[in-house]
């Protein structure tokens, strides 16, 4: 069993942020339990995958470079507003993570897929970036300019280099997956359609053999546009529309208690129906500049 010295130690690295320290005091704790114990195998097994853990640079692979791109951890899952439907689901898969080996060792399988869609600007990308945190994972995103090529069959080679490539946990996001799997993406005559399917073809197969330590989020902005069969492939679809006023309403108030100084008066706002999350982010951060800047300027003439 753990000796106190031990744990404490773990606590110690743990607290201080040293990530080397916490996993020797893993690997100390697992090699003090004895053979047969169910803690070291689990131990055994999470240093197995996750001793490895590199920063987003470290974690991508050098042939990478440039097909995918490191993006910073955003918000917190609390700080991102999401209707009640979609956050119980966010929540119960963060629980499926949470529990993966317990269920991978019952032959269960655990959801590491998922399908945002919805309207520009209405959290899409935040979503994913607030899950990674929570999973404590880097996150990549897949850049389409890189990926996309006009020479035949290229495509899909680099299609399957991404899916391939990434080897310790990850989060890997496909944003605005309808540039890459619609009619509209450029796929204009024949020959392009047959391209556009060996595309479809070749992103059917790396989601199916994409190893479940590696978490795909996928995000569109017109579902309808995308393949049936790679809807089906993913656990969870999400769709994430423009804010109702009630919504919008709480992002402000939340807004308001982050910056109590600003007098923040929602109707003068005048936000417009239909407004994205972005768009009031934006539009409120303006007047919240120019209320401050006026504000400065005031008290610089009456000095």
């Amino acid at each position: 069993m753990a000796k106190a010295d031990d744990v404490f130690a773990l606590a110690q690295a743990a607290t201080t942020g040293e990530r080397e320290r916490v996993l020797n005091a893993v690997r100390v704790i697992a090699a003090n339990e004895p053979a047969m114990s169910t803690l070291k195998t689990r131990l055994a097994r999470l240093l197995q995958r996750t001793s490895a853990i590199p920063t987003m640079v470290e974690a991508l692979p050098r042939e990478l470079v440039g097909l995918l791109l490191p993006v910073a951890p955003g918000r917190a899952l609390a700080d991102v507003q999401l209707p009640v439907g979609v956050l119980s689901e966010a929540q119960d898969f963060l629980r499926q993570r949470k529990h993966a080996d317990a269920l991978l060792d019952a032959g269960l399988g655990c959801a590491h897929k998922l399908l945002l869609s919805g309207p520009p600007g209405n959290g899409k990308t935040t979503l994913a970036g607030a899950l990674a945190r929570e999973l404590g994972l880097p996150l990549f995103c897949a850049d389409f300019s890189a990926l996309v090529s006009s020479h035949l069959g290229e495509t899909g080679a680099k299609i399957a280099k991404v899916f391939r490539g990434l080897q310790t946990p990850a989060v890997l996001f496909l944003d605005e997956m309808e540039t890459l799997l619609s009619e509209r993406a450029g796929f204009g005559n024949a020959t392009d359609v047959g391209e556009a399917r060996r595309v479809v073809s070749t992103l059917l197969l790396e989601i199916d053999r994409l190893p479940e330590h590696i978490i795909l989020i996928g995000a569109t902005n017109h579902a309808e546009m995308l393949d049936r069969a790679v809807v089906r492939r993913f656990d969870f679809q999400w769709e994430l529309p423009a804010p109702t006023e009630h919504q919008a309403k709480q992002w402000l108030d939340n807004f308001a208690r982050q910056h109590p100084d600003l007098p923040i008066v929602h109707a003068a706002l005048g936000l417009e129906p239909g407004a994205s999350f972005s768009d009031i982010e934006r539009q409120t951060l303006r007047w919240a500049r120019q209320w401050r800047i006026a504000e400065l300027e005031g008290e610089t003439a009456n000095a």
